[in-house]
């Protein structure tokens, strides 16, 4: 059977910390279908109301994080179905860009056009020794669209021609260099690079972490002035709660004890 024609799964994973893993699982090549983007689109949405989740975790195959589109798909598609599919990945990258809490992608393996797309949306981007990234859409007579419109801002300009323009596939060393991803697993591994990041984050105040998240949303399109209003704006809502105050107490009382 096509690695297209199995039903595409989302398997979901809690802890008490308050850290979701999400799996997406839709075969050997862990093809990102259209009705596999959709399948996870739903599921994340319905994550994304749970007021006590800290981190998503997204996590694909171990041989491929998410293999981009299903070529045999995209050869015989109309423009119709072009458009449907196209527009259901941007629907799962826009889901993720709108969760309120930090988000990360854990990718091994291969992690190539949508599916490097879809890693790139999240906060924090993770990647095991031997994963591989590409935006080869050009070397199948496509151009690379949707969130690849991200690239500049995140690798520079001439980078992104360098990637979108040649098609290449590169090593995760050169991508963490570049600043398309956040950190690279040492000899422990890519799961003991998870624990390392999850401890972090499961110790940061919930609200804060999503204020912060929303103001980097906001950042992103606001001129100068307005974005430090705004920043203003949302430090004060932080004293809506009693967070501040416990976290500050918390922390003060190690520096006592040390």
């Amino acid at each position: 059977m096509h690695p297209s024609d199995t039903r595409p799964q989302c398997h979901v994973a809690r802890t008490a910390e308050g850290v979701v893993t999400v799996r997406f699982d839709n075969g050997r090549l862990n093809l990102l279908t259209g009705d596999a983007a959709h399948i996870y689109a739903d599921t994340l949405q319905e994550l994304a109301a749970d007021e006590t989740t800290k981190l998503l975790v997204i996590r694909g195959g171990d041989s491929a994080f998410l293999g981009g589109a299903d070529i045999k798909f995209l050869k015989d598609a109309s423009r119709r179905d072009i458009d449907a599919y196209i527009r259901s990945v941007w629907r799962l990258c826009e889901t993720i860009r709108d969760i309120p809490f930090a988000t990360m992608s854990v990718i091994s393996g291969y992690c190539l056009g949508a599916g490097m797309e879809v890693a790139a949306v999240c906060d924090i981007k993770l990647a095991a020794r031997d994963a591989r990234f590409g935006m080869p859409e050009v070397k199948l007579g496509v151009p690379s669209v949707i969130h690849g419109a991200m690239l500049p801002g995140m690798i520079g300009a001439t980078r992104t021609r360098d990637l979108l323009l040649s098609g290449r596939i590169i090593p995760a060393a050169l991508a963490l260099d570049w600043g398309l991803i956040t950190d690279v697993a040492g000899d422990d591994g890519l799961d003991a690079a998870l624990a390392h990041w999850q401890a972090e984050i499961e110790a940061n105040g919930p609200l804060a972490m999503r204020i912060q998240k929303k103001l980097i949303r906001d950042w992103e399109r606001m001129p100068l002035q307005e974005a430090i209003n705004v920043g203003i704006a949302g430090l004060v809502s932080a004293y809506d709660s009693d967070e501040p105050k416990r976290y500050m107490e918390a922390f003060l009382a190690n520096r006592k004890r040390r």
